[in-house]
Formats: C-alpha cells, structure tokens, sequence
C-alpha cells in the first residue's frame, strides 16, 4: 500500500517559495534581464510599428481635436461615470489677435460710456436720501462729486485696459469703482448695468495681456473666457424667460418701445406680435448657440442683427447695445482674425533711459492741459491724482510696466475726455441737471452758480441762458436777468419760453405795451404754444 503524500508536501524549485494560488507564474530572470538593474522591467522596449503619415498636412483644428481626443483616451475613468471634461474649461483657446481685438474695442466703449454717465452726477446725493442695491452700501453711496469722479477715474482706468498698460492692476480698481458705483444707490437701476459688472469681474480673470513671443495667429488659453461666453447664454436664456408672459408675447411691451422707421417697417412685414415672437426665439437661439465654438456660425450674424436692431428702437440704454456688438468680436469665428493681422506690435518691457522717462513726463504735462481744458466738473484735479498714480506706479514695478506704452495710453486716455467733451452735450447736460435738482431742493444759489457755469461752457444753449435768467429777475438783478433771457432768445429763436418770461417781468413792471409785444412775439414763434395765447390774451384790453 503507497504512502498518502502529505497536501502540499510536493517538490519545491531550490531556493524557491510555494507559488500563490492568484500570481501567475514569473518569466524566470536571464542574464540579459540581470545586466539591466533591479527592476523587472526594461528600461527601453522596443518601439511599436508606426503608420507612415499621411502625405496630406492636417489643419491646425483637426490637430488641436486630435491632442484633445487622445487626452480623453488617456485619462482614467472613475467608478462613479466619466469625469469632467477639462479640455471645455481649462483647454479653451482664442486666437491671441482675436483678444486684442476684442481689448480695445470693448474697453474703448467702456471708456466712453463711462463719461456719457457723468451727466447724471446731480442726482446722486441730492436730498440726502438714497437706497443702495446692497443693504450694507447705503453708508458708501457717492454724492455728485464723488460719482462724476469716479466716472472720470473709469474712463481713464478702462483707456489703459484698451492699451493694454497695467492691465492686471487697472481692471480689478475698475471694477470695483464700477461696483460700488452701481450697487451703492437704486438712482440707476437698470440691469444692464449688473451685467457689465459681471464681465468686468470676469475680465479681471481673462490673460489681456500679449503673451511673450505671440503672434496674431497664437492661441491663448483662458477659462474665464469660456464663463464669459457661459454667461451671454444666461443672459439670452434669462432675458426670453422674462418675456415669456402675456404682455410681451401679444406684442404690448414691444410696442412701446418701437417707433419712428422701425415700427414702419414691423407694421409693414411681419407686424408687432411676430417681431415679439421672433426676439423671444432669437434669444433662446443665442442662448443655445452663443457658448459653443462649433456654433458660432450660427450665434454671430444673428447677436449682430438683434442688437443693431436695438440699436435703432428708442431704448434708452445707453451704449450698451453697442458694448453687446463689441462683445460680438469674440463670437466671430477664430479664422477671422487669423487673417486679420499676421503680426502684433512687440510689447516694449523697458522701464530704464532717460528717453523713455522724458517721454513719460511729456505724456503727463499733455494730460494735464487737456484736463486743464476739459469741461467735465473737477477734470483738473482727476488729471493731477492720475499722472502721479502713473509716476509712482511706473517707480514701483519697474520692469514690470512699458513706460512708452503708458505714456501713450496716459495721452489716449485724456483724449478720449477732450474727444467726449467736445463732441456731446454730456458736461452741459451736467450742470443744466445740477442747476435744476438745486433749485427744487430749495436751493437758488447753487442752481445760479450751475446755470451760470453752463451759459459758459455752452455759450449756444438755450435752456442754460433761460434759466439763469428767470433765477435773477427772482432775485432782484433785473438788468442782468433780461440781458441773458434776451442771449436766450437770440440762441432760441424758435422757442417761446424766454419770450413769455420777459413778457410777465414786464407786466409785472407795468409796462402793459411792451408785455403785449413780447407776448404777441411769444405766439409768433410758436403759434400753437397754448400757455403764450393765453398770456397775451390776458393782456389786451377786454
């Protein structure tokens, strides 16, 4: 009878262990293996067959889609389903001519709208009394000085940004000046304005900046570029969710805002109701397209004509439609601007020579005698704060700062002032609005002083001339009363106001005769004006 063999008991390899159920068995070690180190594995292996490549040159897209795809293949998958894509958020990319681009003219806009709010300054501060978008800002609210120099220090600010000088510091100050100015009072509480604030806090993300080395043609990747397409979207999908009610759809709303021309046209095709219908589509359309390279296509000629369709409405939104159009730029597709431009100026990163330091101190002495000229309300001094903030940042961050590229912005930025000033009525609008709010707050020294300031700046305006010549016959100065309710006459020769405020001086005075004839001029200049037939028929004989 055999022997039972104890379990396990087998022969075993000379110097070897038992070998465990689950390892698979070793490859045994040779003496090539031996020559190679410790490992196990080989330091080279030898390489795999490669397809010989296409004699056909790929785009830089296909390459680009390609780097993406095998990124995605080589990535690990959780337990818990496929992670994030990184590539929609951290791999998006721009062409580096298309961000340029898009810099000076969004920022220019910026700029310039920035300084058609100052004639709003006024009311800020008037009474005593205000209400801020934030509970805890109610203590911070600006007055009228403090809002239009602010409003002076962000078109300055936003000129520096479309230069690209001290872009990373100059657009966080922008932004929060804009903030506080919007969110400290409900004075001005239009939406659009939450927006642009939005963007701003975006924009501080975004790489503004040329990369070193760039061209036009370079990709520049950013995040918050990708959020702030994300964000048009909300904004389109908020803006067709908020019309979706009676009042917009019927076509009401829509008509109250669409005249002249517009409405023309409208009542002619498609008629109010399919013109409310077809805005609502538009939006959800951009909201679906606006965000997604590959719909591009599609989102940029319709953003563009829905807001210059805005554009020609009596919406009274400031330059917002226009900022929405300079937004566009980033919606056109990438291949625009790589055809645009081939190269982009070198960024000059000297701070040091004499030469550059000169030209610096010329650019200042320039800024200051344009804000010395301007007509905006304490422009001079806003000019003296911004050159020295200029002198003693280009001291601190030394190479970090082109000193001939801020001296030119420094230039740009004072020329868009004298440009704004010259060209509207934005500084007269100023005091005729402050003259106005002081003397309905019971205070007729103020308002003189700012009617009086207006009649100077603009010399060729009636409202400034009629005022202030009504506020000094009620104080007694006769003489001078009449003499600028005459200059408001000879700059107004159509309007009958200033006719009737010397004919009543006059009856009052009992010079009958007169007060007739001026009143009779009233009716001529005006013959529909109900308020100068009644006056003059009060004054002839029953």
């Amino acid at each position: 009878m055999a022997k039972k063999r104890k379990r396990g008991g087998g022969p075993r390899k000379q110097g070897g262990k038992p070998a465990q159920a689950s390892a698979s068995p070793k490859p045994a070690r040779t003496d090539d293996d031996a020559k190679l180190g410790s490992d196990d594995k080989p330091k080279s292996q030898p390489a795999k067959a490669v397809e010989p490549p296409d004699d056909k040159p790929q785009s830089r897209g296909a390459l680009r889609r390609q780097a993406a795809r095998s990124d995605r293949a080589a990535r690990p998958v959780s337990p818990r389903g496929p992670a994030p894509d990184p590539i929609f958020w951290f791999g998006f990319e721009v062409p580096w001519a298309k961000l340029l681009v898009a810099r000076v003219v969004v920022f220019a806009l910026l700029a310039i709208d920035a300084l058609m709010q100052i004639e709003h300054a006024p009311r800020y501060g008037a009474g005593g009394f205000n209400v801020a978008q934030l509970p805890l800002l109610d203590a911070l609210a600006p007055g009228r000085i403090l809002y239009s120099a602010g409003q002076l220090v962000l078109a300055y600010l936003f000129v520096l940004v479309a230069c690209g000088a001290l872009t990373r510091y100059a657009l966080p100050i922008a932004t929060a000046i804009y903030g506080w100015l919007y969110f400290a009072s409900h004075l001005d509480s239009y939406q659009h304005h939450y927006l642009v604030f939005l963007i701003l806090v975006i924009a501080c993300f975004v790489p503004w900046e040329r990369p070193a080395g760039a061209t036009a043609s370079t990709p520049v990747r950013s995040w918050a570029l990708r959020l702030l397409y994300i964000q048009l979207a909300l904004l389109y999908l908020w803006a067709a969710v908020s019309k979706m009610n009676a009042a917009w759809l019927d076509g009401k709303a829509l008509s109250m805002q669409m005249t002249g021309t517009v409405r023309s046209m409208i009542d002619a095709t498609i008629g109010i109701k399919g013109a409310a219908w077809l805005v609502l589509i538009s939006e959800l359309v951009l909201a679906a397209t606006v965000w997604n390279k590959r719909t591009w296509v599609i989102a940029a000629p319709l953003g563009v004509a829905l807001h210059a369709g805005i554009l020609a409405t009596s919406l009274d939104i400031g330059l917002f439609a226009w900022l929405m159009l300079g937004l566009y730029l980033l919606v056109l597709p990438d291949r625009v601007f790589e055809r645009f431009a081939r190269a982009t100026p070198r960024e000059d990163r000297t701070h040091d020579g004499v030469l550059l330091w000169i030209a610096l101190i010329m650019a200042g002495a320039v800024g200051i005698l344009l804000a010395a000229i301007s007509r905006f309300d304490h422009g001079f001094a806003v000019g003296l704060v911004a050159f020295a903030a200029v002198v003693v940042a280009t001291a601190l961050l030394r190479r970090r700062v082109s000193v001939a590229r801020l001296a030119i912005a420094h230039v740009l930025a004072f020329g868009v002032w004298t440009a704004v000033d010259r060209t509207t009525k934005t500084a007269s609008d100023y005091y005729r609005l402050w003259g106005g709010s002081a003397k309905r707050l019971g205070d007729p020294k103020t308002s003189e002083a700012a009617y009086r300031r207006m009649t100077e700046i603009a010399p060729d305006e009636e409202g400034g001339h009629y005022q202030l010549g009504k506020l000094l016959l009620e104080r007694g100065a006769d003489d001078e009363g009449i003499a600028e309710l005459h200059k408001a006459q000879d700059v107004g020769p159509l309007k009958a106001r200033a006719y009737l405020a010397e004919a009543r001086w006059l009856a009052t005075k009992g010079r009958t005769e007169e007060a007739i004839a001026k009143a009779r001029e009233a009716t001529i200049v005006e013959p529909n004006d109900q308020e100068a037939s009644a006056l003059l028929n009060s004054l002839l004989p029953k």
